[in-house]
């Protein structure tokens, strides 16, 4: 979003040519703290060039900025940005600020925006190199350190604005999954020969993580809007309902996930034999089938914001038997009206000033798949045995769904989808779609990072059928069973709800009350903004005056989420990273959208209360 607001090309240009001058005149007299802010100020102009060419979507810069970077001075920085390479061995310590200096000299591209590009440090021996990241102005910094040894470090670093610590593979994974930033580079700096042996795992993480938000930003630029919305109107249930940090479950080892592919039809007989010895975990999907066979779930989840008919194809008459509905709040309204005895809700982290406000703790993962999502949860459970049933992920002849599920398939979701090929359970290669390929890529990379970690977990596919999951072990339900000895022993399973202070009515209206008093002053700061680009004569003072209004509105975004989370398809256009191409391309355009989003939203809670 910020780059629709950065200045045109042509003063982009202008201060590039300005750059290039003050650093010939620096080649005459050299002062390093200069020459390092000047080069630095050149990554970030090269950089936001860059990005507006994307954001305006051109295949290259104009001729005039092309031929400002010349070969003379191109020349000079390469040289001086080089010195490292000569320096001593003796000063070569990242807990030297000149070597620090030196090293980022060297170590950072030619092309660098300190907003948006990453720099991932690898086990720093004290502060020193993420002190002067931050007085260079890099504004995201992930440190990564393992070990005893290193926490005194992270320790001191715990409260210093976007540096983020990770202690483990899996903290950086996660990190990359929920940056702000969209991370367009990443530069890795190790600070010991030892963090070397480690590289290729974190590069594994970096990927994967990236994927993630890449997958969930996509996810969102296309429901972020119904998601904003349907939270504005459940937002009352959390007065009522438990929060999913209360759960916590006794008395069983083990886990099971159902989720509603084909093979699904193999297992219910099996499942419903050991039903009382391992915790059931569901999606809304598969409930029917689940009933037909006598099984009652220990909790049924249902995170989509997509239309009610499904809620309506189950009976209202509790004859499903919810133990325990977990909903995030984005999902559409008509799923809250399910009877269930215990009702739980989650809200992801997107949702910061909610969980701010309430005091609330966000979900820890950020998922498109039900599977998935219960995965984490059992891991987070602490579960020791965590098995899936009917998690196909790969079309079984032209079914996508166990006989009995709730069937509605979206337009996207025909067969026809089904042209990847990958490894099936029984070894012969099965046909998947894009959304089911990402789902075995993530659950592999999970079953990687988490077995690692903790040896003695043990995850299972019991899918029969299907696509191989990497990471899983593969065998039937009965032979699990078996093994795990489930006929024989008795257990005393409670799946129960631990006491947090409840969310008070009163809490409940000032945050709504809030909310719509910051929508109306969005909506108020759109409409000047609207006004004022519209106007045909520009003068350089209103320009000046459309900035700070802009302004204005991006201070308001930063307290609420629900605006960045309802807009995201159009933010997307804005940054270039957009599926349906450049739709928003001016100040008018975009604020003629926002001031219609917030004021969907003011509805939404005003018909909330």
């Amino acid at each position: 979003m910020n780059e629709i607001f950065s200045p045109k090309a042509d003063q982009l240009q202008k201060n590039l040519a300005t750059l290039n001058a003050k650093l010939a005149q620096s080649i005459l007299r050299p002062n390093d703290t200069e020459i390092r802010s000047l080069i630095d100020s050149r990554r970030l102009c090269l950089a936001q060039l860059q990005s507006y060419r994307i954001a305006q979507n051109q295949t290259k810069l104009n001729t005039a900025a092309n031929q400002i970077t010349n070969f003379e001075i191109d020349n000079f920085i390469n040289v001086w940005c080089s010195r490292i390479k000569s320096a001593s061995e003796n000063s070569a310590t990242f807990e030297d600020e000149t070597f620090c200096n030196q090293f980022l000299d060297y170590a950072l591209p030619k092309i660098w925006h300190f907003d948006n590009d990453i720099v991932v440090v690898i086990s720093p021996p004290s502060t020193k190199i993420v002190d002067v990241l931050k007085h260079r102005k890099q504004k995201n910094i992930v440190v990564f350190a393992e070990g005893d040894a290193a926490q005194p470090v992270l320790k001191s670093l715990a409260m210093i604005k976007n540096v983020h610590l990770c202690k483990s593979i899996s903290d950086l994974e996660r990190t990359f999954a929920l940056l702000q930033a969209p991370a367009k580079q990443v530069i890795k700096i190790s600070c010991t020969t030892e963090a070397l042996k480690t590289e290729e795992a974190i590069s594994e993480a970096i990927n994967a993580g990236k994927r993630t938000r890449f997958e969930n930003t996509r996810t969102a630029a296309r429901f972020g809007h119904s998601w904003a919305t349907n939270v504005a109107k459940n937002l009352p249930v959390i007065e009522e309902a438990k929060n999913i940090h209360e759960l916590s479950v006794k008395g069983v080892d083990d886990a099971v996930i159902v989720a509603s592919g084909p093979s699904l039809n193999k297992n219910v007989d099996q499942l419903c034999k050991i039903q009382d010895r391992v915790f059931i975990v569901t999606a809304l999907r598969s409930l029917p089938v689940l009933h037909e066979a006598g099984i009652e779930p220990d909790l049924v989840i249902q995170l989509d914001a997509e239309d009610d008919d499904v809620a309506k194809q189950l009976s209202f008459d509790n004859q499903y038997q919810i133990k325990n509905f977990l909903f995030e709040l984005v999902v559409n309204p008509g799923f809250l009206n399910i009877p269930a005895k215990q009702k739980v809700w989650s809200l992801a982290q997107h949702f910061f000033d909610v969980h701010q406000h309430f005091g609330t703790m966000p979900t820890p993962w950020s998922v498109p798949s039900v599977s998935i999502y219960a995965l984490c949860l059992c891991r987070a459970l602490k579960f020791k045995n965590i098995v899936f049933i009917g998690q196909d992920l790969a079309a079984n002849g032209q079914k996508q769904y166990a006989d009995g599920a709730t069937n509605l398939l979206p337009a996207h979701a025909k067969m026809s989808m089904f042209h990847i090929e990958v490894p099936g359970f029984y070894g012969k290669p099965v046909m998947t779609r894009n959304s089911f390929e990402y789902q075995i890529r993530r659950c592999s990379e999970l079953a990687k990072n988490w077995c690692q970690m903790q040896p003695d977990l043990n995850l299972v596919n019991a899918t029969e059928g299907g696509a191989f999951i990497e990471g899983f072990n593969h065998m039937s339900l009965k032979s699990f069973s078996e093994t795990r000895n489930l006929y024989d022993i008795s257990t005393d399973k409670k799946v129960e709800f631990n006491n947090i202070s409840p969310i008070s009515n009163d809490d409940l209206k000032n945050y709504i009350r809030r909310t719509i008093e910051t929508l109306n002053s969005m909506i108020d700061i759109a409409s000047s903004v609207i006004k004022l680009d519209r106007q045909k004569e520009k003068t350089r003072g209103l320009n000046k005056k459309i900035q700070r209004t802009v302004t204005k509105f991006q201070s308001l975004n930063k307290t609420t989420s629900l605006m960045l989370i309802a807009m995201q398809d159009q933010i997307s256009q804005v940054i270039g990273t957009s599926e349906k191409g450049q739709n928003v391309s001016t100040f008018a355009q975009f604020f003629e959208q926002a001031k219609k989003v917030a004021a969907e939203l003011r509805m939404a809670f005003r018909g909330s209360r």
